[in-house]
Order: structure tokens, then C-alpha cells, then sequence
């Protein structure tokens, strides 16, 4: 450790001491976005030193909001097509979910319905496990425990399509919707996700900190494997050193506080914090982003009139019986554009073994879980002529597709889950042992 950095550790000690009642007493009021404290008379502390991030520099502001229904394209020129975050207040106030699902409605209208559990805490000598919803539903508010899974196909008829995603090149690129559940305050990390997502809440309350990626290199984001979209930063967001991280001070942020109905867009690529406060429900709508110029297409009020998860094509998704709750994989409509472009990039007329190959380790670095040949034979040259066409390619079922993602991901082992007889770990938190997982 720096000589300089352990001295001023101990120097602070007692000047921490002295504010920890204060800080107490600030989080468990939420105030946010917070006020940019002062630096006590006389401190060596930096201010925000030891501090939730925001407490470092004052917001420049909110969120861009919307109380009226997005239409697509103005979605696309306005947001998506520039990375900008916005926030669609009360757009889920006239959907069923958001209208009946408390847990007694959900234990007693889906009791086969199996989700995706992690510990609150991290323990790494556990990962994800699989339960029945009413036994999640039973146990979340007294255990350490909280729900992150694709919702279950019986339950697409009670989610409503966010109204922004109903038309032209949005709707075809839907990947995925995710549930969360859980009981108490969590907070996540700062991080951002390789996909565009829509994040509603249905029930309690979540503030966000939102941050460009232009600023990661001051808050302490690792680098990142090429093959990777996403990243995390090592910074502690509930207690903030701005001695390791002095460029916290330098970078600007927006913020939002979301309440049961409001929905935030979240673009691929950017930075964000989260934190909830009482009992969570919420649903996570991933579109991948897209290599094509947008096209609005056919759209008409029609179109744009209430529709729900069940009427529309959603890539990944859970049925009852499937051996694994599948999350995070590549759109395979994406995979498709990408397997046609690196032909083009290699000046190849068809895709053989070998440029397959090329293809398979330059996009994941060597670190997919599948065999490349295996691959090859079984899901692309279909026809065993050794040569596949872009044509060919781009006839290739989805169930192809979504068989060259899954052989192409890095995290699949990490994803298997725990049979649902298998034993569970211990789901009590320890004594003073605080939430700090990545929500978003």
C-alpha cells in the first residue's frame, strides 16, 4: 500500500467515525438525488470521501421524461440513435402484471413456474439456482435471497410490450425479458450492459445514477475482453474513495427516480447505478443493438395499440420443463448479420470449416465453451457440401442460430443451474452483511 495513502487512512479514522451517524441517517431518508455534502471544518476528508455515489458532485439534472406514449421513430432519433437515456412515466399503469401481480396472485395463478435465484451477498462457491415461484415467494422476505430470470412463457400474456418497441426494426430485434424480485433495499454495482433494455417497475421504488461511457476510464472500469459487452466497475458505490478515484469529482451524471408504472430506457453501453428500496418488482425488456440503419416500416395506430409479450417474437425465453433458465445470449438475428458481414470482410464467396473457424475465434477470443467444428457440421453446413453461402446463411432456422450462440458464448458454464432438488445454499445473511449485486 502507498506510505502516503496508509497515513491518510488512519488520520480519517476518527473523523469517520464521527459522520457515520449522519450518513445513517441520510441514506435511510433516500434523499435523491442527493445534496452534495460539505466538508466539515477543520476534516482532511475530501468531500463525498466514504460517501454513496452522487455524494461526490451534484447532478446536471434528470433524466429526459415523457408522460405520453414514445412513438417509435421518434424513439430512434431522439434516444436510441444516440445513446441518450429517457424515462416513460406511468407506462405500465394499464398492464395486467403491474395491475394483479402481488405474490398471493403469482403463487396462486403459477405454482409450476420455476425462476432463477442468486444470493443477495456474493459467495462464490455458489452460483444460480433454480426454485418454484411460490417457494421464491415464501422465503424472499425473510432469506437473502432475490429472483433475476427470463419470465416464464406462461406468464408473456400479462406483460404489455412497451409502446416505443411496437414497430419497424425494434420489434424484430426483441431478445429477451428478464424478472426481478426482491424484499429489501439492494444496490447495485456501477456497470453497463452490451444490449439496449427497457426497465419497468411494478412495484417499490429504484433511483438511478446515469453516467456516459465516455467517463469509465475515471471510475475504475477494468479492461474487458474484447468478446465481452459488458463491464463493471471496482468502485464500492455505497462508500465512494475518492482518494483511489479522485476522477469521480470530474464527471457529470443524470439521474431518475423510478415509481411503480415508470419505465426507464437504458442504451447499450451506458453506465448506471442503481438502488432499490422496499419490496422490487421489475421487468427488463432487452433489443439488441442493431447493425442496420432503423426502419419504421408499416406502422400505424394499429400497431401501436396495447400488445402484449405473447404476441410478439421474443428469442430467448423459459418453458416449463427446459433444463436451463437461458439469459444473456446473442440475438441470433444479430449472429445471422454477423456471420454474412465477416464473409464479406474475408472477400469469401462461402463460409467453409476453416473461415468458420477463423470467425468463431476472432468474435469470442479464443474463450467459447463450444467446438468450432462441431458447430460448423452440425448447425451451419447442414447440407454437408463444405461450403455455405451467404444465401444459405440467410435461411438458416432460428433454432440453428440460437445452437452457434450458445456453442459461441463465454459465460455458458457459469449459467447452468443448480437442479431444483439439488442442496441449497444457506439463504441467511450474515449479521450486518449488506446487498451489493448488479440489478441491471
Amino acid at each position: 500500500m502507498n506510505r502516503n495513502y496508509a497515513s491518510f487512512l488512519l488520520l480519517v479514522q476518527v473523523t469517520l467515525c464521527a459522520l457515520s451517524l449522519a450518513q445513517d441517517t441520510a441514506t435511510s431518508a433516500a434523499v435523491f438525488p442527493p445534496v452534495r455534502p460539505q466538508r466539515p471544518h477543520g476534516s482532511p476528508l475530501p468531500v463525498g470521501y466514504d460517501m454513496p455515489l452522487g455524494h461526490q458532485k451534484e447532478s446536471d439534472g434528470p433524466v429526459t421524461e415523457y408522460t405520453e406514449d414514445l412513438h417509435p421513430q421518434e424513439f430512434w432519433d431522439k434516444h436510441v440513435s444516440i445513446n441518450k437515456p429517457a424515462v416513460l412515466r406511468g407506462h405500465k399503469q394499464d398492464e395486467t402484471a403491474f395491475k394483479l401481480w402481488t405474490d398471493d396472485y403469482l403463487r396462486a395463478t403459477y405454482p409450476d413456474q420455476h425462476v432463477r435465484v442468486e444470493l443477495k451477498q456474493e459467495n462464490r462457491s455458489f452460483g444460480a439456482w433454480r426454485m418454484t415461484l411460490p417457494d421464491f415467494l415464501d422465503r424472499y422476505k425473510t432469506e437473502n435471497i432475490y429472483a433475476v430470470t427470463v419470465l416464464p412463457e406462461a406468464m408473456r400474456h400479462e406483460v404489455k410490450v412497451p409502446t416505443p418497441l411496437l414497430c419497424g426494426t425494434f420489434r424484430k430485434y426483441l431478445q429477451e425479458l428478464n424478472l426481478w424480485i426482491g424484499s429489501t433495499g439492494t444496490r447495485s454495482v456501477m456497470h453497463y450492459d452490451a444490449d439496449h433494455n427497457i426497465h419497468c417497475l411494478l412495484a417499490g421504488r429504484k433511483d438511478f445514477v446515469m453516467i456516459d461511457r465516455k467517463y469509465e476510464y475515471k471510475l475504475g472500469f477494468g479492461r474487458r475482453p474484447g468478446y465481452v459487452g459488458s463491464g463493471f466497475s471496482k468502485m464500492n458505490p455505497d462508500k465512494v474513495d475518492t482518494v483511489k478515484f479522485p476522477g469521480v469529482y470530474d464527471v457529470p451524471w443524470s439521474h431518475t427516480t423510478l415509481h411503480p408504472g415508470d419505465c426507464i430506457y437504458i442504451p447499450g453501453g451506458y453506465i448506471h447505478q442503481v438502488r432499490g428500496f422496499g419490496r422490487t418488482m421489475s421487468e427488463t425488456l432487452l433489443f439488441t443493438p442493431f447493425t442496420e440503419d432503423f426502419e419504421l416500416g408499416q406502422c400505424s395506430a394499429d400497431d401501436l395499440k396495447y400488445t402484449t409479450l405473447k404476441d410478439v417474437q421474443i428469442y430467448w425465453t423459459y418453458l416449463g420443463g427446459d433444463s436451463d433458465i437461458e439469459m444473456g445470449y446473442m440475438n441470433p438475428l444479430l449472429l445471422r448479420e454477423l456471420m454474412i458481414s465477416a464473409l464479406k470482410e474475408q472477400k469469401k464467396k462461402a463460409m467453409t470449416q476453416e473461415t468458420f473457424v477463423k470467425f468463431f475465434f476472432d468474435s469470442t477470443s479464443g474463450q467459447a465453451q463450444g467446438d468450432p467444428i462441431e458447430t460448423y457440421t452440425t448447425y451451419i453446413d447442414v447440407n454437408g457440401t463444405g461450403k455455405v453461402t451467404a444465401a444459405d446463411i440467410a435461411t438458416l432456422p432460428i433454432n440453428n442460430l440460437k445452437e452457434i450462440a450458445r456453442s459461441m458464448d463465454a459465460s455458458a458454464v457459469s449459467r447452468k443451474l443448480a437442479p431444483l432438488t439439488d442442496a441449497r445454499p444457506s439463504a441467511t445473511p450474515a449479521a450486518g452483511a449488506t446487498a451489493t449485486k448488479t440489478e441491471l
